[in-house]
């Protein structure tokens, strides 16, 4: 058994190429942190936006390998590409290419609501249920290369977030992570974890997202660490919340994605 760290590796990292992210967050502005995080490898997963064109997001790519040269710090280059019920992809098999990985986020919901003008939204059951079939959608995704869900049935932005979650039972969620394995999609071990729009526990997490991940460790997932961090402020002090949530579930050095690893 290995007795290091298990959250070396953070894949799930914002520049100021996400309009969500200030204009100072660069790569290189993570990396004084990395080694009092313990993280020996980040991955920079930008969005990706239909307006702005493939171009916008791999500007980018050239830039990350040359930083590469100047730490000891492994860098990979991959996007956050959102995806919505019923949408075509917004990367195809030879677009996806250009990456090391992607992350793929099917419960942005309520945040991109006009994707969704044309659903009932109304009630925690029915988010709960549009949030299952998106995550499904992802899990059945073909991009050739590396490919992950990232905040894995975490209803962003939704009413009553705790009460979604809550309606998701043991069945449900085995289905879920069933498929996810079926399909070799890494689950993320993510920000909402500690979150303080779900419940949290005495340690700072919480327990339903431990639940889901033990359900997923059961389904014999893989698993990444992302804090999706969109400056170095909000990298600094999380992975070792992660670190415990993963020991929480279960989770050891094998049941990681292999991105995940160093």
């Amino acid at each position: 058994m290995r007795l290091e760290a298990l959250c070396v590796a953070d894949l799930h990292l914002h520049t100021n190429l996400s309009l969500c992210a200030p204009s100072t967050t660069t790569a290189e502005s993570y990396l004084p942190y990395c080694e009092q995080e313990g993280i020996k490898r980040i991955g920079i997963s930008n969005h990706l936006y239909l307006h702005l064109g493939l171009e916008y997001t791999l500007q980018s790519c050239e830039q990350i390998r040359a930083l590469q040269n100047r730490t000891s710090v492994q860098l990979l280059f991959g996007c956050e590409m959102e995806l919505h019920y019923g949408r075509p992809p917004m990367l195809d098999r030879q677009s996806a290419s250009a990456f090391d990985y992607v992350l793929v986020a099917p419960s942005h919901i309520f945040n991109q609501i006009h994707h969704y003008r044309d659903f009932d939204l109304s009630t925690p059951e029915k988010v709960r249920h549009l949030t299952i079939e998106n995550f499904k959608q992802a899990c059945y995704l073909d991009l050739g290369v590396p490919t992950a869900i990232c905040h894995p049935l975490y209803p962003i932005c939704a009413p009553d977030q705790q009460e979604i979650l809550d309606g998701m039972d043991d069945q449900m969620l085995g289905e879920c992570y069933t498929l996810a394995a079926r399909h070799e999609k890494s689950i993320e071990i993510h920000a909402c974890l500690y979150r303080n729009t779900v419940t949290l526990d005495e340690e700072g997490l919480s327990p339903s997202y431990i639940r889901m991940l033990s359900i997923a460790k059961e389904c014999g997932c893989r698993f990444h660490f992302g804090s999706d961090a969109h400056a170095p402020e909000t990298f600094i002090g999380k992975h070792a919340l992660l670190e415990r949530a993963a020991q929480r579930a279960g989770i050891r050095w094998e049941d990681l994605w292999q991105p995940a690893r160093v």
